[in-house]
């Protein structure tokens, strides 16, 4: 395990004070612990007049706020500060929020900004991060910095979208902004909504739908501010969002382009490159700006692979960390380790303690054991990944380099039997490039999916409904039956995975184009197939090039009109994609298995008949150098 370090406790003298600095256990024993706070609320104008509604807590302590000036954090969102209803009280972030709880105990000041054309600010929003939104943050965490309780250093706090919106904000590079912990958040909104070409339309259509419904306030209303005595002000702001450019309007012929852009009558402009944090121009200004930044992913989150593109682009520019957790999108929220990192991350960066944070490998990592399929009694199994924290440490890894120096390790796709599933072919997964050439076909089955639920719902804030809002994943024998499988014979050893697969398919199909889903999995010594990780590629989509951005090396496809081409029947086309990254241990005697489907329905568009009626015949090649192979990181 080159570059692996296991962590060990680390305690650092400041002064006459010891603070106990372990990654996921932080202790500072001159922090007061606050245990109240107050609220006030307000609008603020952005530079171009508009209001921005914004919450303010100062915490408190029997009462009294503290007499010093204090940082502040800001949770910069579009998912409402805070709401309220006509016979009840207003419901701001600290009732529900963990984080905001924890800084306001530890002497945080608290701001919750509703973004433009959202809750009960004015304006209109101009699709997810706008260049209005964006500039608008810059306003916000000044205003901050020039309150005269605050000490002048702010920093920003948020999962997913607000997660993302730290990412912007750092673009402005606004003076005041020391410090931001962007949690589970993409740096390029085109390679998750249509990663690999492939359209994920259960997650525009659901979390399109959910935001417009917040923005319209039409199931919840947001918190007026303190003086908007009878709500007017709110209803006139809530008025003017019917002319936000919804979720759903942003797919529309062309939006499948790297280089797509629109621009809406009355000027506002949103396109794929503008909410791209990656590109070169923005690191350059979020290297100038000196800021800290703290990237929290999860092996399961919906930008797995994304997040640590941006770490890694960011690497030699700005003190950064990194850790990626055995969760989905919503786990480990409020958790002991997550609490823990983000208070040492503000106490050094905005209260000046030196505890230690950055004297340690700058990236931390989980490796998961077992699986996270539904339990066959899921009555006796109350534990789900959103709780893992390995308190024990065990499970943590710390390294200097990201990813870590793996081995690749190749399987071929080959012909033959391996007697472990009834699948359309049941091939088998050899270490041994095959000699001879063979293939597989199969006629698409358009209601294969990868399960019930996936990473991509828990991204918008879906659970299972049928085992106690779990986020278990489904066991996948039956969905193997629908596809392709290769799979291995039983590991004479235990082997681990930490990094990005690579998938290369010599491909052919009865149509001009199509999406191949690739899934890896892990078969246990009952037959039992589990949920490992993902990767997709659209047909048309294959061509490669060089990635404007730090990627690992991974295939990387530019998706401008002038790179897709078509599949023509008869002609095979070789893909070449990546999976979603992920870090696990595989048990000795346990198999791995790669499926090939056509689709995913439950998360994905049908592709290429949307009335999942036309059906591609697809095959799928092995054998001599051209085969198929999947290519696994090892440590």
């Amino acid at each position: 395990m080159n570059y692996l370090y296991r962590i060990i406790a680390v305690i650092v003298i400041s002064g006459s004070s010891a603070y106990a600095a372990d990654f996921g256990k932080y202790t500072n024993p001159e922090a007061s612990q606050f245990d109240g706070w107050d609220r006030t609320s307000r609008y603020i104008k952005a530079e171009d007049g508009t209001r921005l509604a914004i919450d303010l807590f100062i915490p408190t302590l029997n009462g009294e706020q503290p007499a010093e000036k204090i940082p502040v954090v800001l949770h910069y969102t579009r998912y409402i500060r805070a709401t309220e209803r006509e016979d009840g009280p207003i419901v701001s972030a600290p009732i529900r929020d963990p984080v905001a709880q924890h800084l306001l105990r530890h002497g945080y000041a608290v701001a919750i900004a509703d973004a433009r054309g959202t809750g009960a600010s004015f304006g209109v929003h101009n699709g997810a991060f706008s260049i209005e939104e964006t500039a608008d943050s810059y306003t916000i965490i000044e205003w901050l910095a020039s309150r005269p309780w605050s000490n002048g250093n702010i920093g920003m706090s948020g999962r997913s979208y607000p997660g993302m919106t730290q990412y912007q904000a750092a673009t402005q590079n606004p003076p005041s902004l020391k410090a931001i912990f962007a949690e589970m958040a993409g740096p390029s909104g085109y390679d998750f909504i249509y990663r690999g070409g492939a359209f994920k339309k259960d997650f525009i259509d659901m979390w399109g739908s959910s935001t417009k419904s917040l923005d319209l306030a039409i199931h919840q209303m947001p918190a007026r501010v303190d003086a908007d005595i009878d709500g007017s002000l709110r209803d006139q702001a809530v008025a003017e969002h019917k002319n936000n450019l919804w979720a759903q309007s942003l797919i529309q012929p062309g939006s499948h382009l790297r280089n797509f852009g629109i621009t809406r009558e009355g000027g506002g402009r949103w396109s794929w490159d503008q909410v791209t944090t990656i590109d070169s121009g923005n690191i350059d200004i979020i290297s100038d700006s000196g800021i800290g930044i703290y990237h929290l992913a999860g092996w399961y989150d919906i930008y797995t692979t994304q997040q640590a593109w941006f770490y890694a682009e960011l690497e030699r520019h700005v003190s950064q960390k990194m850790m990626i957790g055995p969760w989905m999108h919503s786990g480990g929220y409020g958790g002991k380790v997550h609490l823990a990192e983000i208070l040492r991350w503000y106490d050094y960066w905005l209260k000046g303690i030196e505890n230690g944070v950055l004297d340690e490998p700058p990236v931390h990592y989980y490796t998961m054991r077992g699986n996270h399929t539904t339990p066959e009694n899921a009555a006796t199994v109350a534990p789900t990944l959103d709780e893992a924290t390995a308190e024990d440490g065990s499970a943590w890894e710390a390294t200097s380099v990201w990813p870590p120096k793996a081995t690749k390790v190749r399987f071929w796709l080959d012909q033959g039997s391996s007697g472990t599933v009834t699948s359309i072919n049941d091939g088998v997964l050899s270490y041994v490039a095959p000699v001879e050439v063979g293939s597989n076909k199969y006629k698409v089955d358009y209601t294969s999916t990868v399960g019930k639920f996936s990473r991509w719902m828990n991204g918008y804030g879906g659970r299972r409904n049928d085992i106690e809002n779990s986020t278990y994943l489904d066991e996948r024998t039956k969905e193997n039956q629908k596809g392709l499988t290769y799979t291995s014979d039983p590991l004479d050893e235990e082997m681990q995975l930490v990094g990005y697969p690579t998938m290369h398919m010599r491909v052919e199909s009865s149509h001009d184009d199509g999406d191949f889903f690739v899934y890896l999995e892990e078969i246990d010594s009952a037959g039992k197939s589990h949920y490992i990780t993902e990767g997709v590629l659209r047909g048309s989509h294959r061509k490669t090039s060089q990635a404007p951005f730090e990627n690992f090396g991974l295939p990387f496809h530019r998706s401008y009109e002038e790179d897709l081409a078509p599949m023509q029947a008869g002609q095979p086309v070789d893909l070449a994609f990546d999976l979603m990254g992920t870090a696990i241990t595989l048990d000795a005697g346990h198999r791995i298995r790669v499926t090939i489907t056509g689709a995913d329905a439950n998360n994905f568009a049908l592709y290429p008949d949307p009335t999942g009626k036309d059906a591609p015949i697809i095959e799928v090649f092995t054998g001599s150098h051209s085969g198929s192979y999947v290519d696994l990181p090892t440590l």
